[in-house]
């Protein structure tokens, strides 16, 4: 389960104009993709204008136990250096006052006290709201296909290569090791969305579409941290009906059997054989990926000191066919449409008018200028609507590199498909 985001101010204010409106808490909670009792919450506060209790004990000043001169000269000190911690500021009132490290209060106590009295001086830290909670064990081979890169890899040519690892989760199989050049005029470089697929691509036809693909939180999976809208990769894989599914942030060991990979492969390759070229790279990697699933007596979980298709020789192939050719035949933009007319997104209209949806900038009109406004897909019409809290519609506009060629990158060639091929059948209950 994915944990939203608090309702922002503009989220709030949509809930009490849209039920005075005559929308339901229902039909709001669905839209802004929240709980039935946080819409009827912040509908009586809004409607009462009535601000919610704090919590916890009555305020009584974080420091009123200490001498009031104290919390004055550690506020002046705050303001006077907005980078210092309360370990610093500590540190200074020890030699300004000369007390005892028992004598002044704890570092969260400061804390609270600087957040309260001069907040322009506290940093900003930004919180991003992740899965909450571990994802659930993989039951079979190819269910779950982890995906990470080892970057800075150096070749003895003076380039830097990055390597894609890609291991399934299940049967410990090193479904990929795929290298590329990502040096720079200025240093070093992240791989593209492009790259990516390449190299998933490659995969799928060898091993067959997997039912997952975990990543981490790279900008080319997730977009950025602070967006709410679908990244194209992950748009892309629903298209192939592959759900995309990220661990929790700085959480390494959500991404364990990848981060291991990178080990492995460094072990038995490029680290004690220095590559030229990454055509050479690659060639390595190829070798020492098939020792590993074939001949390496491995120690994951379900090997038991036995080389993985051996172990599992149903990993073989995930039975879910894909060949480059056809991936325009086996994408499903309809599934792609229909995931994003389920989804609201609320934003504010900027004083020229506009509002953004996934990078691009819409222009609803300076009429709404300061308006909050619901955004929702058509799929009949391929566009966004743009509505106001009391249901009118301000704009519809056509979306932006949301097509099917812009999810898979290309438009095929007619007549592109050379020999048969057999699409997948539903052979449930057969």
């Amino acid at each position: 389960m994915i944990k939203r985001a608090p309702l922002t101010e503009a989220e709030k204010q949509y809930v009490l104009q849209r039920k005075q409106a005559g929308a339901t808490l229902r039909q709001l909670a669905e839209e802004l993709d929240c709980a039935l009792i946080t819409a009827r919450k912040w509908w009586r506060y809004g409607r009462d204008q009535a601000q919610p209790q704090r919590r916890g004990r009555p305020a009584a000043g974080p420091v009123s136990s200490y001498p009031s001169e104290l919390a004055e000269r550690a506020v002046a000190l705050k303001r006077a250096h907005p980078h210092w911690g309360p370990a610093n500021v500590k540190l200074e009132l020890r030699e300004q006052l000369q007390l005892a490290p028992t004598d002044l209060p704890s570092d969260a106590r400061l804390a609270v006290l600087f957040k309260r009295r001069c907040p322009e001086a506290v940093q900003p830290r930004q919180h991003t709201h992740y899965p909450e909670k571990p994802l659930a064990s993989v039951r079979y081979p190819h269910q779950r296909w982890q995906v990470d890169a080892q970057e800075k890899i150096q070749l003895t040519n003076g380039e830097l290569a990055t390597i894609l690892n890609i291991r399934d989760e299940f049967s410990a199989v090193i479904v990929a090791s795929r290298a590329f050049v990502t040096t720079t005029p200025k240093g070093w470089r992240k791989l593209t969305f492009a790259e990516v697929q390449t190299a998933l691509r490659q995969a799928f036809a060898e091993w067959g579409r997997p039912d997952e693909l975990q990543t981490d939180h790279e900008v080319v999976y997730t977009g950025s941290p602070a967006a709410d809208f679908p990244a194209l990769f992950s748009l892309w894989l629903l298209g192939l009906d592959i759900t995309h599914v990220t661990g929790r942030s700085r959480r390494p060991t959500d991404q364990a059997e990848g981060e291991r990979t990178h080990r492995t492969v460094g072990d038995m390759a490029w680290k004690d054989e220095p590559c030229t070229t990454v055509v050479e790279l690659q060639a390595l990697l190829d070798r020492r990926r098939q020792r590993y699933n074939q001949h390496y007596p491995s120690h994951a979980a379900h090997c038991q000191g036995q080389p993985p298709l051996m172990v599992c020789p149903t990993a073989s192939y995930s039975g879910r066919p894909f060949r480059e050719d056809v991936e325009w035949e086996l994408f499903s933009m309809e599934r792609v449409e229909r995931e994003l007319a389920r989804h609201v997104w609320i934003r504010q209209v900027s004083a020229s008018g506009g509002t953004s949806i996934a990078s691009h900038l819409y222009a609803v009109g300076r009429t709404y200028a300061g308006h909050p406004v619901a955004v929702s897909y058509r799929p009949a019409t391929h566009a966004f609507r743009f509505d106001l809290s009391d249901g009118t519609t301000a704009a519809e506009l056509p979306a932006y590199e949301l097509t099917q060629a812009d999810l898979i990158g290309y438009v095929p060639v007619a007549g592109q498909l050379a020999q048969p091929f057999q699409l997948p059948l539903p052979l449930e209950g057969v």
